[in-house]
């Protein structure tokens, strides 16, 4: 389930990690003062990877995001990304993501006549 988190469609797709399958989950808390909702908020993501074999888990909490959207999906996520990256070669851990399937070509050969 936490997978789907980070695919095409999910919330955090941006914390995506080539190579590697990663589980997580994105977060976004609106900030509450003196009882009532304010217009601040904090953006987090929170994995692992690699998810058929954990070797890191990386939390990413953003206090206020300045700019632009405060969705963790768009803030933190992509942190969690770059972050995890690093770790993960740092460690030498080798990736899990499987490959694409190949796909299948179709060659149409040409038409060949006898005595050409």
């Amino acid at each position: 389930m936490l997978e789907m988190v980070v695919q095409p469609g999910g919330t955090g797709p941006k914390a995506q990690v080539p190579g590697y399958r990663v589980a997580g989950k994105t977060g976004t808390s609106h900030k509450v003062e003196g009882g009532i909702y304010v217009n601040r908020y904090v953006a987090s993501f929170v994995g692992f990877a690699p998810a058929s074999d954990p070797r890191l888990v990386i939390a990413v909490m953003i206090d206020e995001p300045s700019a632009g959207s405060y969705y963790g999906g768009d803030v933190a996520a992509p942190v969690f990304s770059r972050v995890m990256a690093g770790g993960l070669r740092e460690l030498g851990v080798a990736p899990d993501a499987p490959q694409p399937p190949l796909q299948a070509l179709t060659v149409k050969p040409p038409l060949i006549r006898e005595g050409t």
